[in-house]
């Protein structure tokens, strides 16, 4: 009987591999196809110095290598972390990082999106520059993702003794009370108006949002009433070390540059950055 049961959650294992790499298949082989396929038409247009068009389907193909690259970054992340690897932690100013992410990306995404982001000044803890900036907008990503009308989004970082709590809410779809205790899950993706059936979506955000917040020593807190958006909390305590040396938070600018995390992450929704 035991061998019998081996024998079932092996192939319980095997199968949930299988539907993984399906996904990850589709998610990597769906922008690739469109560019593939996108390429004659620009030729062609170019050729016939359609120039309003060519530029039309070459913005597409843009887009559509952003979407690969954000793929490919994530899962490079995951598989990081699911192999134990141990991001570098520095000093950082959380303030600084959660405003000038918000900030940054209230500029560039459509006007149907509006951020609201407050702030206590010098939360100072100990964790992944990049890990934690990845998270954020993963979360955002969540927002525009699963929107069922205009995105509103609040988000509030403020300290509290020994440690900062970052809230963040958002009036999204919701989560179904049956999907929510797997969502932190890697490649755990439903579409919460589909009655938790598995979409064709990587389901690695929430999972990189909760490991980002573990490396910095943090928890998360997820709650959600299904139709009523998203409420996440994020503890992270406050770093204890005397005269460290806080490393300089990445600007507005810099997350302005078109190779940024930001473009990256939000690049199915947000505007990209001029090709010239």
């Amino acid at each position: 009987m035991k061998d019998l049961d081996k024998k079932q959650n092996s192939q319980s294992a095997s199968d949930n591999f299988v539907e993984y790499i399906d996904i990850i298949n589709y998610q990597m082989r769906e922008p690739a196809t469109n560019i593939f396929a996108s390429l004659p038409i620009m030729a062609e247009n170019i050729n016939k110095n359609n120039t309003e068009a060519a530029l039309e389907n070459l913005n597409a193909v843009y887009r559509r290598t952003y979407s690969i690259i954000k793929n490919i970054n994530n899962l490079t992340v995951v598989s990081k972390l699911k192999s134990g690897y141990d991001y570098r932690k520095d000093v950082i100013d959380f303030s600084k990082l959660v405003k000038n992410a918000f900030q940054s990306s209230q500029m560039v995404l459509p006007s149907y999106v509006k951020i609201d982001c407050i702030c206590d000044n010098s939360c100072i803890i100990k964790g992944s520059n990049s890990l934690l900036g990845t998270a954020l907008f993963n979360l955002l990503h969540n927002s525009l993702e699963y929107r069922k009308e205009d995105v509103q989004v609040s988000v509030k970082l403020k300290k509290e003794a020994d440690r900062c709590i970052l809230t963040y809410r958002d009036n999204s779809k919701g989560i179904k009370p049956e999907i929510i205790g797997s969502v932190f899950e890697p490649f755990y993706s439903a579409d919460p108006y589909n009655d938790g059936e598995p979409s064709n979506k990587l389901g690695i955000g929430l999972y990189i949002v909760r490991q980002a917040a573990v490396q910095a020593g943090g928890t998360v807190i997820i709650q959600s009433e299904f139709g009523e958006g998203v409420n996440i909390n994020i503890s992270i305590p406050l770093c204890k070390e005397d005269n460290a040396i806080v490393l300089e938070s990445k600007s507005g600018d810099f997350m302005l540059n078109k190779y940024s995390d930001m473009f990256i992450q939000l690049c199915e929704y947000c505007e990209l950055p001029d090709l010239i």
